[in-house]
């Protein structure tokens, strides 16, 4: 059981997602928390940034996820990220979270978005 964490919340993309073409033909300010479950002890002892994860690095691999293309879903974004952070860094399980403020804020809602959890092994 992995309990150490490398959290990198609240990262702030412009990105094309919706539901209707004319909701993807404007970028929107999305949200994505990200969660990384490693062993951090190799960071410890070394005091090596080279045996820890760098988190510009996550976001910068956030953020190209995100611009590279239109998405109809936050699930879809979601899981592209995830798969994304699995493949670059040496971790075995990442928890993605993406939020769209803008998706009900006509409600009062402070946003809305999905959270998925994926791993090494499937």
């Amino acid at each position: 059981m992995i309990l150490d964490k490398v959290l990198v919340p609240s990262i702030p993309v412009r990105a094309q997602v919706g539901c209707t073409e004319e909701e993807r033909r404007v970028q929107q300010t999305i949200l994505i928390d990200i969660e990384l479950r490693c062993s951090l002890v190799k960071a410890a002892m070394s005091d090596s940034i080279e045996n820890a994860v760098d988190y510009v690095l996550v976001r910068n691999e956030v953020e190209a996820v995100s611009t590279a293309r239109p998405y109809a879903l936050v699930e879809t974004l979601a899981e592209r990220i995830s798969a994304r952070l699995l493949e670059v860094f040496h971790v075995e399980e990442v928890l993605v979270r993406v939020r769209k403020p803008s998706a009900l804020e006509s409600f009062g809602v402070p946003w809305a978005g999905v959270e998925i959890v994926r791993s090494q092994d499937g």
